[in-house]
């Protein structure tokens, strides 16, 4: 039954029967082990999933296996939805997560891969940068934005939260989360060209971490 749930994601609603119209609630039932509830999951954010994984590996399979991968994993650690509190923003951290393990690997693959087209969606000869470095220049660019700036963005794009978590949490206005959300992704990308990183991985990575088609504000590049 489990496997038929998650290859099967455009369920009929009305077949379910005794879903808790509350996401909460949804999501406790999901924690003891209700796989109808589950399936009532699976079939509330799949597409959601499925565009976001996408619009980064631009391939209809391969994002509806990362998909498919993201829900099992949820499946799997059913037990952390009883203390999730924003269930999209955990579903997009658990999304990202993925995503980059999958560049990583098909990066990692590269010399064995005898695909032509799906050589150029992941790499350019001439930019074949290490993702292990990436990151740490990332991370080092991360750790020069001034507070309360840092904190925006850790809470933002590392935890997952939402700009009116933030902005209680911080004691600041939304907007002003919103702006300092701006302008540490304006100096990230300056800092990666400083660093002469200007490849197509460095903009994949960018997005994975700037851009979160489950809240309900973006950032553009």
């Amino acid at each position: 039954m489990f496997a038929s749930i998650l290859f099967t994601p455009k369920l009929i609603a009305n077949h379910i029967k005794m879903n808790p119209s509350n996401e909460s609630a949804l999501l406790l039932c999901i924690a003891s082990g209700d796989e109808l509830s589950y399936t009532r999951l699976v079939e509330r954010y799949w597409q959601k999933v499925l565009q976001h994984a996408l619009s980064f590996v631009k391939s209809y399979p391969v994002a509806e296996e990362l998909t498919q991968d993201v829900f099992i994993q949820i499946w799997e650690k059913r037990n952390k939805l009883a203390e999730v509190n924003s269930f999209e923003n955990y579903l997009f951290i658990v999304s990202r997560n993925l995503i980059i393990s999958h560049i990583r690997k098909k990066l990692i693959e590269t010399d064995s891969l005898k695909d032509q087209k799906l050589q150029e969606l992941f790499f350019k000869p001439d930019e074949q940068y290490e993702f292990e470095e990436l990151v740490k220049i990332l991370n080092e660019g991360a750790a020069l934005l001034p507070e309360p700036r840092r904190s925006v963005f850790l809470l933002s794009r590392m935890e997952g939260r939402d700009a009116d978590y933030i902005s209680k949490k911080l004691g600041i206005a939304t907007r002003t989360v919103r702006w300092h959300l701006l302008q540490a992704l304006n100096f990230l990308r300056s800092y990666l060209h400083n660093h002469y990183i200007i490849s197509l991985l460095a903009l994949i990575l960018l997005g994975l971490f700037f851009f979160n088609n489950f809240f309900h504000f973006s950032l553009p590049l």
